[in-house]
């Protein structure tokens, strides 16, 4: 019997030019329909090309009560609101009250957009320039949601001046506050059936409850988190805390600005926050050139470290003083007086004592660590996992709950990320409400639809590609300019380190000929870096870990990925070092239970760059050869899509060659 909805010629079909019929996007479909009506758990692995999106969306619209989806990244957010929430809800000729909520450093802050035009200290025409676009557009914006501005970097040293933080946004005490876009926002989302959030604002206000999530949770039916493979990672992150030398920079520069303000020669407001910035840089100097990562005993080696950082209260206790002094003249200094103090007490955790920190934070399961980058350094304290906590809200209320990626299983199995998520068998989230009831979880795993032995090749070289070898990042190069300089569409060459990043791209200038460009991840922002692959239909990008996945190039945009060695974490990372014991000291394998599931997934990320639809097609270069000469390795290349191998990289080239474009 014909299906009405997904069949070749139901209601999708009629609705979507080019539909066609997919197996495994109706299936998904079912599962998602049957996991909203017994209010269940779904683990779905849905691979690239199934139609995930539409899969879940098209079951929760028409179900007809409040959903949630959180996705990965703010892209991908303005991507289901602007394109595949409109298109499903045309085809089911369906009207929703839709939005998209954001955290609020995306949206213009107008009491800090004027404060900073009045200020007149920015330090060049670029900046002036940016202002005064920022300002033009929240003129005219009725949302007030930069993505809508074009050609504003995301690193704009102008953003932090313009938008608010948790940190600094005054709330109802604002001057603006009735014509705030972020509260706008949120009286959208509350009044909304269908919103869309990101995975860093649904942990970031799940922890603070701050920006508008905790209070939708409760009325939807359906929560969808898509891209779910990134949860645990993104949830650990906001489940800790954090406190850093930018933080202290932009609490300086406030109160100054404020200071001077409101309460002008009442407190020399430009020294204090001179004497605050000096402290925090002096912290960041403590730590070396260089970005890297250090635990806690590390950092306390350093030399200097231990009193910069009392140097770093002792300016902060300076400036609360001064703030209280005052803190009647403007509603600014109540909160800037709550940030100092806050500063003051993460700062204070960071000094304890690895026992007196276990017993301050109540739970010896979290890790203090030191993130140094170019020009700031961030002190951390972060749980080993978020299982307990996820599964407690899912325990919570009786909602359904779609966890799905195209990378969610590893050798078949669920069982990593079910322990990551906390949704084991005794889990509290998976007890049924009533008995008799069926489970509460269920998993699904669909294979892409993609004919991958046809449309692709996976070439790994048997010999000479060992990753501890000094000259395997040269290796790599050479083979990667073999292989460009047949390829007709578009190379990717991806990296585990910034190290080997750097290195790859010097010598493919090098090997490459002067027309082939070779663009490189930190030569400049990522979006302009994407415009211009996209522009070039034989251009070469050099990217480490932020080129992985979410970067989609159909047809002969990418033809060619090449990566250098399989994606390990770094086991000297705080983290990873951190949950390898843990796991040890339970007398488990970290490498086999952690390691190991970490590498597959990153893999198949990586690979899955190359094959976006079904006329793609292109080549998989992965250099090391422990991908085919160990029983581990075996293991991963048993998590990739079907490939067809080959041993050589002349047999690359040729199928390279007959893919070729004939001459016009």
């Amino acid at each position: 019997m014909p299906d009405p909805l997904w069949g070749a010629q139901g209601l999708l079909a009629q609705a979507l030019a080019g539909w066609r019929e997919r197996p495994g996007q109706r299936a998904l479909a079912a599962a998602v329909q049957q996991t909203i009506e017994q209010r269940g758990i779904l683990l779905a692995e849905a691979g690239t090309g199934t139609g995930k999106t539409l899969a879940y969306l098209v079951p929760a619209l028409l179900h007809g009560e409040r959903v949630v989806v959180s996705t990965a990244t703010r892209a991908l957010q303005d991507q289901l609101f602007r394109k595949d929430l409109p298109l499903a809800c045309q085809a089911l000729g369906l009207q929703v009250r839709s939005t998209v909520l954001k955290g609020r450093a995306n949206y213009v802050c107008h009491h800090r957009l004027r404060r900073t035009m009045g200020e007149g200290l920015l330090d060049s025409r670029r900046a002036v320039q940016q202002l005064r676009e920022v300002a033009r557009f929240a003129a005219a914006s009725p949302d007030g949601d930069l993505s809508g501005l074009p050609g504003l970097d995301e690193n704009s040293a102008v953003l932090p001046l313009v938008t608010s933080t948790r940190d600094n946004c005054l709330g109802s005490e604002c001057p603006d506050f009735r014509q705030c876009f972020v509260m706008k926002a949120r009286r959208e989302a509350l009044a909304a059936d269908v919103v869309v959030v990101n995975h860093h604002l649904f942990f970031a206000d799940l922890a603070l409850r701050g920006d508008g999530v905790a209070e939708l949770l409760p009325a939807a039916t359906t929560v969808v988190l898509d891209e779910a493979h990134q949860l645990a990672d993104i949830g650990a992150q906001f489940l800790g805390s954090a406190v850093g030398t930018a933080q202290a920079q932009e609490l300086a520069r406030d109160a100054q600005a404020c200071g001077l303000q409101h309460a002008r020669g009442l407190a020399d407001w430009p020294l204090l926050a001179a004497a605050l910035l000096k402290a925090a840089r002096d912290l960041r100097l403590c730590a070396g050139a260089g970005a890297q990562r250090l635990d806690w005993a590390q950092a306390q080696a350093l030399a200097g470290w231990s009193e910069a950082l009392r140097t770093w209260r002792e300016r902060l206790e300076q400036l609360l003083a001064a703030v209280c002094h005052v803190e009647e003249a403007a509603p600014e200094f109540t909160r800037l007086a709550e940030r100092c103090r806050e500063q003051q007490r993460l700062l204070a955790t960071w000094q304890l004592g690895p026992d007196d920190a276990a017993e301050a934070a109540g739970a010896a399961d979290s890790v203090r660590w030191l993130e140094v980058g170019s020009h700031h350094l961030r002190l951390l304290s972060t749980p080993l996992g978020i299982g307990p906590a996820f599964a407690a809200l899912l325990a919570e209320r009786a909602q359904a709950w779609v966890l799905t990626s195209a990378t969610l299983s590893v050798d078949g199995s669920f069982r990593y990320a079910r322990a990551r998520l906390g949704l084991g068998d005794s889990s509290p989230a998976l007890q049924p409400q009533h008995d008799g009831d069926a489970p509460r979880l269920r998993e699904l795993r669909l294979p892409s639809p993609f004919d991958y032995a046809r449309q692709t090749r996976l070439l790994v070289p048997r010999r000479g590609f060992r990753p501890g070898d000094s000259e395997h990042a040269l290796r790599v190069a050479e083979l990667a300019a073999r292989l460009i300089e047949v390829n007709p569409g578009g190379s990717f060459v991806l990296t585990t380190t910034l190290r080997a990043m750097a290195r790859i791209a010097a010598r493919l200038r090098e090997l490459l000929p002067p027309g082939r460009a070779v663009l490189e991840q930190s030569s400049e922002p990522k979006s302009v870096l994407l415009r211009r692959f996209a522009a070039d239909a034989r251009a070469v990008l050099v990217g480490s870990h932020s080129f992985w996945e979410g970067v989609d190039f159909p047809g002969e945009q990418l033809t060619l990925v090449v990566i250098d060695k399989l994606p390990f974490a770094p086991p000297d990372d705080p983290m990873v070092a951190a949950r390898l014991a843990r796991l040890e000291a339970a007398g488990r394998s970290g490498f086999m239970d952690y390691s190991l599931p970490q590498a597959a997934l990153a893999l198949q990320q990586g690979a899955g760059r190359l094959v976006r639809g079904e006329g793609d097609w292109g080549v998989l270069a992965v250099c090391d050869q422990r991908l085919v000469a160990t029983g581990w390795g075996r293991r991963l290349l048993g998590s990739l899509p079907p490939f067809t191998p080959v041993e050589s990289p002349e047999q690359a080239e040729q199928f390279l060659r007959e893919h070729a474009r004939a001459p016009d």
